[in-house]
C-alpha cells in the first residue's frame, strides 16, 4: 500500500509536465460541440458540458478526455478483430477467432499450423487499419504467445 506522502503532488506534477496541451485540446472541443468522437467517428454526446452544475461539468470534462483515448483503443481492437476474422490465411490454416477479452484475442486451430497462424494474427493486430483509416504515427506493438491449451496457461 502506498504511503500518503507518496501521492502528494503527483497530480500536480502529472498535469504540469505532460497533459495540459493534450487535455486542453479535448476540453476546448467538448466545450464547443458538446460531443466527442473516436478514431472510427463513433460520437459520444456530452450535453452536460453546457450546463452549470460543477459536478456534471467535471464528469463531461473527464469524459471528453477519456472518450477519444479509450474509445480509440476499442476501435483499434475492433478493427484488429475484423481483420483477424476475415483473414483468408487463418481460414486456410484452420483457425477460428473464438473470443476477445479487452485487447486479447483467443483463437482455436490445429497445433501444426500454430506458429504460422500466430504470425498472421500479430500482423493483423499490428496493422489493423480497415475502412480507409490512416495508420497512427506510433507503431502498434503486439506481444503474445501461441499453442496453449487454455487461457490461464497463455497468460
Amino acid at each position: 500500500m502506498a504511503k500518503k506522502c507518496e501521492g502528494v503532488g503527483t497530480k500536480e506534477r502529472l498535469y504540469s509536465v505532460s497533459l495540459p496541451p493534450f487535455t486542453n485540446m479535448y476540453i476546448d472541443t467538448y466545450l464547443s460541440f458538446s460531443s466527442y468522437s473516436t478514431l472510427m467517428y463513433r460520437y459520444r454526446s456530452l450535453p452536460e458540458a453546457m450546463g452549470k452544475d460543477r459536478k456534471a461539468l467535471g464528469h463531461a470534462e473527464r469524459a471528453s478526455i477519456n472518450t477519444p483515448i479509450q474509445g480509440g483503443a476499442a476501435d483499434i481492437a475492433m478493427m484488429a478483430m475484423i481483420k483477424v476474422n476475415k483473414s483468408e490465411k487463418l481460414k486456410r490454416l484452420g483457425w477460428v477467432l473464438l473470443l476477445q477479452i479487452h485487447d486479447e484475442l483467443i483463437l482455436e486451430g490445429p497445433e501444426e499450423t500454430a506458429e504460422e497462424a500466430f504470425e498472421e494474427v500479430l500482423k493483423c493486430m499490428e496493422s489493423p487499419w480497415v475502412y480507409g483509416l490512416d495508420e497512427t504515427l506510433v507503431p502498434l506493438l503486439v506481444d503474445g504467445s501461441h499453442c496453449h491449451q487454455n487461457w490461464y496457461d497463455a497468460k
